[in-house]
C-alpha cells in the first residue's frame, strides 16, 4: 500500500506540474496581447486544467496496471490511454467553449474544428506524461528487483545456480537504474522547450522536437540497458539526443561526430555516451551565450576502444566544476565497472579551454585501425 501511495503522489505532482505549466503558457499570450484576462476565458482554462489533471489519472492507472506486461502490450495500452484521455479532454474543451460562448452565438462548426485541432496538442501532452510515468514505473521495478535480491541474500540461499541468476538480475537492474534516472531531466527540458515553441508560434519546430523525443524514448524503452550496440548505433542515438538539445540552444551548440568506418561495428554499452554529452551541455553550453563545439571522436588504442567527448566551453566553467563527482560521470564509471571490470575506465579532466571525458573499454567485434587521440 505504501508503494502504491508513493506512486499516486508522484503521479499527482507530475500532473499538477505539467498542467500548471501548460495553462500558464496558454494564458500568457492572451494577457500580453489584450492586457487582461476575460472571466469566460479563465473559466475555460480552469475547466481544461481540472479535467486535464483528472484524466492524467487514467494514464497513470494504465501505466501501473501494464507495468508487468510485455513491451508490446504495454505500448498498446499506453497509446490507447493517451488517445482516450486526449479525446475526452477534447470533448470537455468543446463543451466548455460552446457553453461559455453560447450567448455570443459562435459558429458550432468553427468551435468543433478548433477543439479537434486542440486534440492533437493534447495527444502530444498526454504522450509525454505517459512516457514519464512509464519511466517512473521502470525505476520502481528496478528498485523492487534489488529489494528481492537483498531478501534472497539475507535468507542465505545455498543454491549456487540460483544465486548466480540473482546476481545477474541485480547487475541488469543496476544498469537500468543508472540509465533511467537521467531521462526525466531530458523529458522536462524537452517539454519546456516544446511549450515555448508553441507559445511563440513555431509549431513546425515543436513538432520536429517532439518527433525526435519520441524516437529517443522509443529507443530508451526498447533497448536492454545490459546489452551492447554498435558504435554507429550509439552515435545515431546520441545525435538524436543532441538534436533535441540543439532546439533548446540553437546556434550555441555545434556538434561534430568523428568515427572511422573501421570502428562503426565495434560494440559499446547502450546509452553510455548520453550522460557524457548531457554533462557537456549542462556545464559548457547552458551557462554561456557563445557557440560551444561538442566533439565526439572514436579511436582505437591497442586492444582498446577509446571514445573522446570534448567541448571548448569557457575555462572558468570547466575547472573545478566537473571534476568527476557528478551523477552522470559516476553512472558511466559504475556501468563500465559492472560490464568490463578494470578494463572499462573513464577519465575526465579540464583542458586549457573546455573539458574532455575519455572512455576506454575492450575492443570487440571490430576491425579497426590505430588512430591518435584528438
Amino acid at each position: 500500500m505504501a508503494r502504491l501511495s508513493a506512486d499516486t503522489r508522484q503521479a499527482a505532482w507530475l500532473a499538477i506540474s505539467v498542467w500548471t505549466l501548460s495553462c500558464v503558457l496558454f494564458v500568457l499570450p492572451t494577457y500580453f496581447s489584450a492586457g487582461e484576462l476575460p472571466p469566460a476565458f479563465l473559466e475555460h482554462v480552469g475547466v481544461l486544467y481540472l479535467v486535464g489533471i483528472a484524466l492524467t489519472s487514467l494514464v497513470h492507472l494504465t501505466a501501473v496496471r501494464a507495468r508487468q506486461c510485455p513491451l508490446a502490450t504495454k505500448m498498446i495500452a499506453m497509446v490507447a490511454a493517451v488517445l482516450a484521455a486526449a479525446a475526452l479532454l477534447g470533448v470537455a474543451d468543446f463543451l466548455a467553449t460552446w457553453w461559455l460562448r453560447l450567448g455570443a452565438r459562435d459558429d458550432p462548426f468553427a468551435t468543433l474544428g478548433r477543439s479537434l485541432n486542440n486534440v492533437i496538442g493534447f495527444v502530444w501532452l498526454y504522450g509525454l506524461i505517459a512516457a514519464i510515468l512509464v519511466i517512473i514505473q521502470a525505476n520502481r521495478t528496478v528498485r523492487e528487483r534489488e529489494r528481492e535480491l537483498a531478501d534472497a541474500r539475507a535468507a542465505e540461499i545455498e543454491a549456487r545456480a540460483l544465486a548466480a541468476r540473482a546476481e545477474a538480475a541485480a547487475s541488469a537492474a543496476r544498469l537500468a537504474a543508472l540509465r533511467y534516472q537521467l531521462n526525466p531531466h531530458l523529458l522536462f527540458n524537452a517539454l519546456n522547450a516544446a511549450s515555448s515553441l508553441v507559445v511563440t508560434g513555431r509549431n513546425e519546430q515543436a513538432e520536429a522536437l517532439l518527433s525526435k523525443l519520441s524516437a529517443f524514448l522509443r529507443t530508451t524503452l526498447v533497448t536492454d540497458p545490459a546489452s551492447t550496440v554498435s558504435v554507429a548505433q550509439e552515435l545515431a542515438t546520441i545525435e538524436t539526443y543532441l538534436d533535441i538539445e540543439t532546439v533548446r540552444f540553437g546556434e550555441r551548440l555545434r556538434v561534430v561526430l568523428d568515427c572511422p568506418p573501421e570502428l562503426e561495428d565495434a560494440q559499446v554499452p547502450s546509452f553510455i555516451l548520453q550522460p557524457l554529452a548531457e554533462n557537456a551541455v549542462k556545464y559548457a553550453v547552458a551557462p554561456t551565450r557563445d557557440t560551444v563545439t561538442l566533439h565526439i571522436a572514436v579511436a582505437r588504442e591497442g586492444d582498446d576502444l577509446a571514445i573522446f567527448v570534448e567541448d571548448d566551453g569557457a575555462p572558468i566553467k570547466a575547472a573545478g566544476v566537473r571534476g568527476g563527482t557528478g551523477v552522470g560521470l559516476a553512472n558511466v564509471r559504475q556501468r563500465l565497472a559492472v560490464l568490463h571490470g578494470e578494463r572499462g575506465t573513464l577519465h575526465a579532466a579540464p583542458l586549457l579551454r573546455g573539458y574532455r571525458a575519455t572512455l576506454r573499454l575492450p575492443l570487440a567485434q571490430a576491425h579497426a585501425i590505430t588512430l591518435e587521440a584528438p
